[in-house]
């Protein structure tokens, strides 16, 4: 039996993709009331709006003032969001992309750079009837970036709030109005613990209810810094193969594919989660290749 061929659409599709998403928290609605409001797109804008008005009306004077500074927090800088911008002050030009990367702290400093570099090169190389793996490996933690900005979008929130650094979940918020769960995609919507834990709202994507309380149960024992960098670090190729796959629409957990490296180092964000395994043993199989016996890769690092 031949495998099946696996497509490489050209990575700056997706890079296009992914810049929409990141572009999309710039378009507010001059409207407030989202009632009777049937197109989705427009209820999200106009609530992420009321979103930003609750919160700044629970702000005072100084911390509106210290929103826009940089402080330390253990031991390193973090960037305080600032959602004061109101509808009249944001611009309909589209700003240039650099401005619009996040500003990781784990990040190297010329990452716009690195994305060109990357872009240009596996577009070469994709159009040459050549692709490389590692323009690969990187494509595929570049679709997990993408899978960020969708999935926190159907959340109610912007993608520039999901990328600050010292931004809290709405869903942990009482006082900040969210979406009705009933408008959030089955398995995006919060778990109780995301309810009654304060936690960034990046742990928020995962269409994965047990992955995500994992991840909020390990509170500050979580490296949140060295889990972002295996899912997200494009540039790293000498970075070991611990990724995660995204193979459609991301609010949907069947698309969704860990690695071996990945399952190994991360075990522990698996467990309880049987709908991953399978989903990745099925992708797997669709591939060509032999499914996982999860019972070994995972019995070396789960208790």
């Amino acid at each position: 039996m031949s495998k099946p061929e696996i497509s490489l659409s050209p990575p700056s599709s997706t890079l296009s993709e992914m810049r929409r998403f990141i572009q999309l928290s710039n378009k507010i609605p001059d409207i407030d009331d989202w009632t009777g409001v049937s197109d989705p797109k427009i209820r999200r804008r106009v609530q992420n709006r009321l979103n930003q008005r609750a919160f700044r009306s629970r702000q005072d004077t100084d911390t509106l003032s210290k929103r826009k500074s940089v402080k330390k927090e253990n031991g390193r800088s973090r960037h305080i969001p600032d959602l004061t911008t109101s509808a009249q002050d944001i611009s309909v030009t589209p700003r240039p992309v650099a401005d619009r990367l996040p500003q990781w702290t784990w990040a190297p400093s010329n990452l716009q750079e690195l994305m060109a570099q990357y872009e240009r090169r596996a577009t070469e190389s994709y159009l040459g009837g050549s692709p490389q793996v590692d323009h690969l490996i990187s494509l595929s933690r570049l679709n997990i970036w993408h899978a960020a900005n969708t999935n926190i979008v159907a959340l109610g929130m912007t993608t520039e709030y999901l990328w600050a650094d010292a931004s809290i979940s709405i869903f942990s918020t009482p006082s900040i109005c969210v979406l009705r769960d009933t408008t959030i995609p089955t398995n995006l919507q919060p778990t109780a613990l995301q309810k009654a834990t304060p936690h960034h709202p990046w742990l928020d994507i995962f269409p994965f209810p047990s992955i995500r309380d994992n991840l909020i149960r390990k509170g500050n024992d979580l490296d949140d810094d060295d889990l972002c960098h295996d899912l997200m670090g494009f540039w790293d190729t000498c970075r070991p193969n611990a990724t995660v796959l995204v193979w459609g629409p991301p609010w949907d957990p069947s698309n969704w594919e860990v690695t071996e490296a990945f399952a190994k180092k991360w075990a522990w964000t698996l467990k309880g989660c049987p709908e991953i395994l399978k989903s990745t043993n099925r992708w797997r199989v669709r591939r060509g290749e032999k499914p996982l016996a999860w019972r070994y890769v995972l019995s070396s690092t789960l208790e």
